[in-house]
């Protein structure tokens, strides 16, 4: 949402036309991080029998106070009055940020925890599940996957060719796997690397591809306003889960963030099979958004 379009006055003694009331429920939660704490409204296009008890006309009094800054908010929006001029200033804002990659602080503390959790290991291993890996927790769904990559061959260090690629992969899949069995096991066991610049080109990949897909599933304006910690904890949760699993296996975590109720939502975020550690590092950043 960029614009908001009302034909009339909306809040107390506005006009009230139920499409202009939902255009403005809409808009303010599009911009629900700048007037904290209010919780997403419902876009139903009422204000009930007494508009100044309404949340919605709760929230407009708020950005007025925080965004507008008015002394004395009104609870009223005027067609091209003050309140809606910045409201669309403000949206407009949104919406160019919603189109720009994740970079500056952000991105350094997305790499730097990225990497603290999933590792960063030149070298093919097994996951805990037997899962073919290298890199930064890039998953070798098969053989044919791990061709794609520019493995070096440690001897040499020219490019493997696909034969030493499959030979290797195929002999690390016979070997052991489970938590009793770290990355650097598998080391011993391997002729071939990727480079850093790889691994480096690798993680970016990943970060443009996740940001994608969180943008799909909460909304791109919604995605951008978001803290930059609850950022994270979702970059966290798609990196672990996939988008598919993350989008359909947690209904509560969604509802919450979709809400702007992060601390409810930290408690909805275990996953299984990742250390406490994990768990608790993504439960504190949404607890403290």
């Amino acid at each position: 949402m960029t614009t908001m379009r009302i034909s009339q006055s909306v809040g107390i003694n506005g006009v009230n036309n139920p499409n202009d009331i939902k255009a403005v429920q809409q808009a303010l939660n599009a911009l629900l991080r700048l007037i904290a704490p209010t919780q997403r409204l419902v876009v139903d296009g009422r204000l009930g029998s007494r508009p100044e008890q309404s949340k919605t006309v709760a929230a407009i009094k708020l950005f007025q106070q925080k965004v507008v800054g008015m002394v004395r908010p009104d609870g009223k929006v005027d067609v091209n009055g003050r309140t809606h001029r910045k409201v669309n200033e403000k949206l407009s804002q949104a919406s160019a940020s919603a189109q720009t990659p994740v970079s500056g602080a952000l991105k350094v503390s997305l790499y730097r925890n990225i990497e603290r959790y999933e590792g960063r290991v030149e070298h093919m291993y097994l996951d805990t599940k037997g899962f073919a890996t290298v890199g930064v927790g890039h998953l070798l769904s098969n053989v044919d996957e791990a061709k794609k990559l520019p493995f070096v061959v440690n001897a040499t260090g020219q490019p493997a060719t696909a034969a030493q690629i499959e030979e290797e992969f195929s002999r690390l899949k016979k070997m052991p796997y489970g938590k009793d069995y770290p990355a650097s096991i598998y080391k011993s066991a391997t002729k071939l690397h990727l480079s850093e610049q790889t691994m480096d080109a690798q993680i970016e990949k990943h970060i443009r591809q996740f940001e994608s897909e969180l943008k799909r599933i909460y909304g791109a304006d919604k995605f951008a306003a978001f803290p930059d910690n609850v950022k994270l904890a979702l970059f966290d949760m798609i990196f672990n889960l996939g988008m598919t699993k993350l989008k359909n296996t947690f209904p509560n975590f969604n509802r919450y963030i979709n809400a702007g109720d992060y601390k409810n939502a930290a408690l909805e975020s275990s996953r299984k099979d990742i250390s406490e550690e994990r768990n608790m590092y993504v439960r504190n950043l949404l607890a403290n958004s």
